[in-house]
């Protein structure tokens, strides 16, 4: 009897703690539902690598022309930049020919003709074709220097027979091969270096008279020296 009782007490304390574990106890403690994490985006940033760099082309500077002229008229080209320096040739208007140089007021410009022979054109004559402010400036070979002392030392004036003597005499430059003598514009006398004076036994009678004396070498001639007679009446 005392065996059935214990066995009876067993069972009840199973029972007990059976129903503690069952589920809907308010014995049971709630845990904390599991905890959701939020998805992660990552954002991933590639460095680029930098542009290529590229060598910026310098701008094309155009070529320099040559100088050259087109002359616009027909045209004495002389051995020197001035109407005292001897011809040397002849050229034909619309003829391009290259520049070398200019005289010091560029009024003349120093180029080469067809037969590579360096002369001397008006600058009214001819048409650039760039600016020549650049342009070296040079000058033509040396011309006789003008004539000194020109003056008139003795005149006969013979009113009867209407006759009219003059004479001249002057002094020598430099650089000079002989003189030329010019009465009123026309030549008269071409004079070696080595004289002095001359006697113009003709002379215009009733007349003012101008002589005019110019040195002269290979290159050109001089200014001209003057003097003015006047009239035997």
């Amino acid at each position: 009897m005392k065996l059935q009782k214990s066995s009876f007490a067993f069972v009840l304390l199973i029972l007990a703690l059976l129903a503690c574990n069952l589920p809907g106890s308010s014995s049971q403690t709630d845990e904390p539902p599991p905890s959701v994490e939020a998805p992660v985006t990552f954002v991933v940033i590639e460095n680029s690598p930098p542009p290529a760099l590229t060598d910026t082309p310098s701008p094309t500077s155009t070529p320099a022309l040559p100088p050259e002229i087109t002359l616009t008229k027909n045209s004495n080209c002389r051995l020197g930049p001035s109407t005292y320096y001897n011809i040397v040739d002849q050229i034909a208007s619309g003829q391009v020919l290259p520049v070398s140089g200019q005289n010091e007021d560029g009024t003349w410009w120093q180029v080469t003709n067809a037969t590579n022979r360096e002369c001397w054109i008006f600058t009214d004559n001819a048409q650039p074709n760039i600016d020549f402010r650049d342009l070296p400036v040079k000058n033509g070979p040396a011309l006789p220097g003008v004539p000194g002392q020109f003056y008139v030392t003795d005149q006969q004036c013979q009113p009867g027979p209407k006759k009219f003597t003059v004479t001249l005499s002057w002094s020598i430059g430099s650089d000079t091969s002989g003189f030329r003598l010019y009465r009123d514009g026309n030549r008269i006398i071409e004079l070696k270096a080595n004289k002095f004076n001359y006697k113009d036994v003709n002379a215009p009678y009733g007349k003012n008279i101008t002589y005019e004396l110019e040195a002269y070498n290979e290159n050109g001639t001089s200014e001209r020296a003057i003097q003015i007679v006047p009239a035997c009446k």
